[in-house]
Order: C-alpha cells, then sequence, then structure tokens
C-alpha cells in the first residue's frame, strides 16, 4: 500500500501516478478537495496527519511506502517523526524545503524531494531533447542536401554524352563515412549506426578506414557482426558526394587529406580536433562516440537490431575500460538502453577470441626478458615484431604478476620502436610518461608511443641491437619517472 499525506496540487499528480502502481490511500485534514472530484478512484481518510488516531485510520502499518507532501515544513516534521514511529520498516519519502536542509534531521528519513527541483529538471531534461531534436534535424538537412546533390550529379551524368562522365556519375554514392586510422570498436559502432541512421532517411553510405584493422577482438567484432568496411586504398574520393567523420574530429589521426576535402559531418567525443563541417556533434564530456549515435538513435525510435546493439555496447565499454575510465551518465544510460537488446554470447566471442601463434610468442618473450625495478616496474624488449596490437596484449599481461603495478612492453616494427605501457598505481601517470619520454599519449592507465630506430637501424647483431634499445628505452622511461639507475634509488634484477 502507498500512503501519500496532503493532497495538493503536487499530492494530486504523485496519486495519478501511484494509483497505476498499488492500492493507494490519502490523507487530508481539508474534506473539500475530495467533495470536488467527480470520481475517487483511490481510498482517503479526512483528518490532521500530525495525530496518530488519523494515521492509524489510514491503516499507517500496513503501508510500504509513505510519503509526505504538504507544504508547512514544520507540520511535515511532525508527521515524519510520527510515521517513523508507527511504522519504522516503511520507506518514508518527505517533501523538503530548501531554506531548511536539516529539517528532519535525527528522523528515519529514506528520501527528500524537492517539487521545484523536481520541475527543473524535468525541464532541463525537455530542453536537452528539444537541443538533441535541432540537432538531428540539422543533420538529417545535410544529408538529405547531400542526397540532393548526389542526385543532381547522377541526372547531368545521364544528360551527358561523356561515357567516362556517364560512368562517373552512375558510381557516385552520397556519403563516405571515414574511421580514423587502425579503427577501434568505438570508431567501427559508430560508423555502423551513422550508416544504419543514414538508411533510414533513404541514403546509401560506405564506411572506409586506414592502416589496418589491428587486436583480435576487433577482427572478431568484424566477422561476427558481418560489418562491411573498405580500405581507403580501395577507395576513390571522387566517387562519393559528401564525407562524414565519426569518432575523429583531428587531420592527424584519418586516412585522407581532410583539409583539402569538404566535410559534411563530425561526430566525435575528442575536443583535440581542428576540422570543421556544416555539421559538428562533438561531446567531449562523454566517454564514447558511441553514446552520441546511441542517443540518436533512441531519440529517433530507431531500435537498434542485435548487430548494432552488440556493437555499440562493445564500443561504449572498451572507451570507458569498462566504466573504469572517464564515466558520464550518458554513458551510462545508452549502455544501459542497450544491454536488453545486444547479444551476450556474441559480446563474449568478441571479447575472448582466439589468439594467434604470434601473440602467444610475444607475450612468452615478454615474460622471459622481463626486468623487474623497485620491485613493482616491469620493463620488457620483445624483440621484432610483425603484429603491433599483441604489444599491448604483452604490457596487460605483464601487470597481472604479483607485485607489478607499471609495464612497460617494447619492440622493433617496420623501422620503429613501439613502446606500450600500463599502469594500475594511481601516483603513476603513464600517458603523460609516454608524452614526455617519446611524444605518445593515452590516459593514466595506458598509453603508447612510436619512434624512429635511427642510427639503431644500421646495427646488424639481434644481441647488439636489443643491448642498444633496452638501454635507450629503459634509461629515457626511468628519467622521465625520476627514477636513477645503478644508484640507491633503482633497483634492477632480471627474473
Amino acid at each position: 500500500m502507498i500512503l501519500i499525506i496532503g493532497y495538493g496540487s503536487f499530492g494530486r499528480k504523485v496519486v495519478n501516478y501511484a494509483k497505476t502502481m498499488d492500492k493507494v490511500v490519502v490523507i487530508d485534514k481539508n474534506a473539500s478537495v475530495f467533495e470536488s472530484l467527480e470520481k475517487v478512484d483511490f481510498n482517503y481518510v479526512v483528518g490532521d496527519a500530525s495525530e496518530k488516531e488519523t494515521l492509524n485510520r489510514a491503516d499507517i502499518k500496513d503501508a510500504d511506502t509513505i510519503l509526505v507532501l504538504t507544504n508547512k515544513y514544520e507540520i511535515n516534521k511532525k508527521i515524519a517523526e510520527l510515521v517513523s514511529e508507527l511504522n519504522p520498516k516503511g520507506y518514508l519519502i518527505v517533501r523538503g524545503i530548501v531554506k531548511y536542509p536539516d529539517l528532519y534531521s535525527g528522523i528515519n528519513v529514506n528520501k527528500i524531494i524537492y517539487p521545484i527541483e523536481c520541475a527543473a529538471k524535468e525541464v532541463i531534461h525537455e530542453i536537452e531533447k528539444s537541443k538533441l531534436r535541432r540537432k538531428l534535424m540539422d543533420l538529417e538537412e545535410i544529408v538529405m542536401s547531400v542526397k540532393i546533390r548526389h542526385n543532381n550529379v547522377s541526372e547531368n551524368s545521364k544528360l551527358t554524352e561523356n561515357h567516362e562522365n556517364n560512368n562517373n556519375g552512375d558510381n557516385k554514392v552520397p556519403f563516405l563515412i571515414v574511421m580514423h586510422n587502425n579503427p577501434d570498436p568505438d570508431s567501427i559502432a559508430s560508423a555502423m549506426a551513422l550508416k544504419r541512421i543514414m538508411g533510414k532517411w533513404g541514403v546509401d553510405s560506405d564506411i572506409t578506414y586506414g592502416g589496418k584493422i589491428g587486436f583480435d577482438e576487433n577482427k572478431a567484432m568484424i566477422n561476427l557482426l558481418g560489418v562491411k568496411l573498405i580500405h581507403i586504398d580501395e577507395i576513390d574520393l571522387d566517387d562519393y558526394v559528401g564525407i562524414a567523420l565519426v569518432d575523429a574530429s583531428s587531420s592527424k589521426v584519418l586516412p585522407i587529406d581532410a583539409k583539402n576535402h569538404k566535410i559534411d559531418i563530425i561526430i566525435d567525443h575528442h575536443d583535440n580536433g581542428d576540422l570543421i563541417a556544416d555539421y559538428m556533434d562533438i561531446r567531449s564530456d562523454v566517454g564514447a562516440a558511441a553514446t552520441i549515435l546511441t542517443d540518436y538513435l533512441m531519440h529517433l525510435n530507431m531500435t537498434p537490431k542485435q548487430d548494432l546493439a552488440t556493437a555499440l555496447y562493445y564500443a561504449i565499454c572498451t572507451d570507458t575500460n569498462y566504466f573504469k575510465r572517464k564515466t558520464s551518465k550518458k554513458d551510462f544510460e545508452a549502455a544501459g538502453y542497450l544491454q536488453d537488446l545486444m547479444d551476450p554470447k556474441t559480446l563474449e566471442m568478441i571479447e575472448n577470441p582466439e589468439m594467434d601463434t604470434e601473440t602467444m610468442e610475444i607475450l612468452a618473450r615478454a615474460i622471459i626478458n622481463r626486468k623487474i625495478i623497485r620491485s613493482s616496474i616491469a620493463l620488457s624488449y620483445v624483440g621484432m615484431i610483425k603484429n603491433r596490437d599483441a604489444l599491448p596484449k604483452a604490457a596487460d599481461f605483464l601487470l597481472k604478476m604479483e607485485g607489478i603495478t607499471t609495464t612497460y612492453a617494447f619492440g622493433i616494427s617496420e623501422n620503429k620502436i613501439h613502446i606500450s605501457a600500463r599502469t594500475k598505481d594511481l601516483r603513476i601517470d603513464v600517458g603523460d610518461i609516454m608524452k614526455r619520454a617519446f611524444g605518445g599519449g593515452g590516459h593514466q592507465k595506458s598509453a603508447a608511443a612510436s619512434i624512429d630506430l635511427g642510427i639503431f637501424e644500421s646495427v646488424s647483431d639481434k644481441d647488439s641491437l636489443r643491448k642498444l634499445v633496452e638501454e635507450a628505452i629503459q634509461t629515457k622511461i626511468l628519467e622521465v619517472m625520476g627514477i636513477e639507475e645503478g644508484g640507491e634509488k633503482s633497483k634492477i634484477s632480471e627474473q
């Protein structure tokens, strides 16, 4: 049973919602508020709720939820004290007064609500919805304008007698969705979602990327979800009328020369961009671009199919490090929405793909070659590598060793030294260390860097190369960390 005390304007609204959930009993000392109703579909008691007799008449002991909603704060306090005495097991919700924050001090109150604040929050929520509505109207306008340009190009090509132009017109696709080089789950899922949204508006698009699809998890994601991607080397940009960027707004990370091409759409959660577009939605307060696209889908009433929901959910999880890294309320809301729509079995297969032989060998070398500094920092040179994505796996793997809190795994590939760093020590920021030591970057807990092999490239002897690279990388890392080699500050041992 729900007992509601106070049938004013606010109390009436609460009763209207509550009576659909459970039996409701209302107390108000003014009989006229009930007499004026055309139909009373709840029980009520006329009386003073600050008196035991009135509360007992309303069966106070049977109520699992009690709401005290009168607009007289002194009366509310007395009622709350009495309710706590008569029904200590009930969940007590009381109306608060901003001017008196300690009004219910010492009383066993479960929740204090502020009607004006609740109304303000609802207004803010509606404002957010209206702004998103306008954004999506702007997005649709841009998408449709590109479709019109595409149709005009196709129509013009049909009117010309030039066979070559005719073919070019027929081959053109309205949109090219561009991900950053070596795309991660967030960029892949965001591109998938934008493609679906454009499809809802009747606009075709292709998804492209540069570099390679790294990490076994990313490959599994694409294969299991059937994601169709086209490498930039197979793309002729002249075949596309519009360009959209997802999870990227910086020209430095893109496979195209974005500064020399008109960009129509940018959707990103990074704030380091140097590009502009006709439509821009950059939200640095959220943890993943997939959160933004999920917000779009929810507002457009486009319930994502299982494949897209799985991709978006996995993207939000990975980009927030399973909500242990920068995470906003929006990220949690999006993940909660997607959780009931995605496929747990497919997600498990994506997260736990089969490991290739080279990765296993690199993990083995990382263990064998490890050097332990100050009993908690592990550095390991893994030699020549083909699969650079095995390095972060090695750094993660070393972090599981007992007593180890920070790891650096490094190896050589394509005339560069690649370094991957991990830490679970809150006092250490490996992102800052990689930036200051090698011009790399990342987050507090995970980071990476790549530097030219330089003069070491001429060293042909593997043992000599190993010693030189190990010494150079180790020295620089320890220098930036403020650790002296060979002195009392540093204890280095091979284990």
